[in-house]
């Protein structure tokens, strides 16, 4: 698919996985890029991925640790082969150019002038440029944020996901994981698949330039809440963890927890009722339509929540789901991998690092009934600089 020059990766290749031979050069750092790069490579392509000297700055972002990399980089970059260069000289500027011509797609997130200071934009824009190019922003081009870094926790703020995330009592909070970045690691790797599976061309017929947005994405991810203000009118406001639309649907106390329920049609209310042995509830004019419970929410949260605190999460849980109503524990993080559903599916696996064994989650993706496993762990600080190299200067010999 790509040019020879690109050196071939013995271990990390899967012939099974639908993106084996796709060539990835990885020049993104912290998270959106390189979880966009992960995506890919979860998938079957090839990824190379280069760090300044300096090194990705989330390899510094702990504890924890394990060895010298910290948890949140190992989180983000499986899969792939990393080496260092510095591209303020010339001569890693060539090895970049030369893995860039070979590659199918490339990854940055400099800034724009960033990009031109390095020289990076004229790789980009060469007349033979081979690879499709993602560029992660902070913002869109043509507006004028477009030259502001890109940061998450902005990018929610800015966005209007931190106005509806909170309660009146505390404030506007942010989601509690970076989900504007993984957001936009998603739509960067939908955008590239896309440019490589409609072999879409730009006008003056080089591969696509594909440009991912940290704000465009927070705004997208608004969905019903923008469809709300754009087509009534409506500005929403801190909700907590009550949805804007539907009633009941969010977290109410048990005995021993919370469990969030969800019954977004007047069958599930009804079924609902009858399993909280509450079986003129749904007769009620006052709770008979969606509409009403949403007017009298408050009111009823009191009667369901009265009547859950009256036995353990986990009996709920099990009379609900046998009645059909949506529902689940509230769990922490260490509850979560205590879940059975993720031993069944395999999706923590067991990782050989040089520091030691580590337990990483996969692809949530399965093909073919099958999860694609980590064939590469997170490689460390400039691991196969010289491998990759010494390949490309025996082809070059060649």
């Amino acid at each position: 698919m790509a040019d020879p020059a690109w050196p071939h990766d013995p271990q990390g290749c899967d012939p099974a996985l639908p993106l084996a031979g796709v060539r990835v050069l990885d020049l993104s750092r912290i998270l959106a890029g390189p979880l966009a790069a992960t995506i890919l490579a979860d998938l079957g392509a090839d990824v190379i991925k280069v760090e300044a000297p300096q090194g990705d700055e989330t390899r510094r972002w702990g504890p924890p640790f394990h060895g010298d990399d910290a948890a949140y980089y190992l989180a983000i970059n499986r899969n792939r082969r990393a080496m260092v260069l510095d591209l303020r000289t010339e001569t890693d500027l060539e090895v970049v150019r030369t893995l860039a011509a070979a590659a199918d797609v490339v990854i940055e997130n400099f800034l724009p002038r960033q990009l031109t200071s390095l020289g990076l934009d004229r790789i980009r824009d060469a007349g033979d440029r081979h690879a499709v190019w993602v560029s992660v922003r902070g913002a869109a081009a043509g507006g004028p944020l477009a030259d502001q870094p890109g940061y998450d926790a902005m990018a929610q703020a800015r966005s209007g996901i931190m106005s509806v995330t909170g309660h009146p009592e505390t404030g506007a909070t942010k989601v509690g994981l970076p989900v504007v970045d993984v957001m936009t690691g998603l739509y960067a790797a939908i955008g590239a698949l896309g440019a490589l599976l409609g072999q879409h061309r730009s006008p003056d017929g080089r591969p696509a330039h594909v440009e991912v947005p940290l704000f465009e994405c927070g705004v997208a991810a608004l969905v019903n809440q923008s469809a709300n203000h754009l087509i009534g009118g409506l500005v929403p406001g801190l909700l907590g963890n009550l949805h804007p639309n539907v009633a009941p649907y969010g977290p109410l106390p048990t005995a021993d927890g919370e469990l969030v329920l969800g019954a977004t049609s007047d069958r599930q209310f009804a079924a609902l009722c009858t399993a909280l042995d509450l079986p003129d509830l749904p007769a009620d004019p006052a709770f008979a339509s969606n509409a009403a419970r949403l007017a009298r929410r408050e009111e009823l949260n009191g009667l369901l929540g009265a009547v859950l605190r009256t036995a353990p999460t986990r009996d709920w849980e099990v009379r609900l789901a046998d009645a059909g109503v949506p529902c689940a524990p509230v769990n922490r993080v260490d509850d979560v991998f205590r879940e059975a559903q993720v031993e069944a599916t395999g999706l923590v696996q067991d990782v050989a690092h040089p520091s030691g064994p580590v337990r990483l989650v996969a692809s949530p993706l399965t093909i073919d009934s099958l999860r694609p496993p980590i064939r590469r762990p997170p490689p460390l600080f400039g691991e196969h600089t010289e491998e990759i190299l010494d390949a490309l200067a025996a082809r070059r010999d060649h």
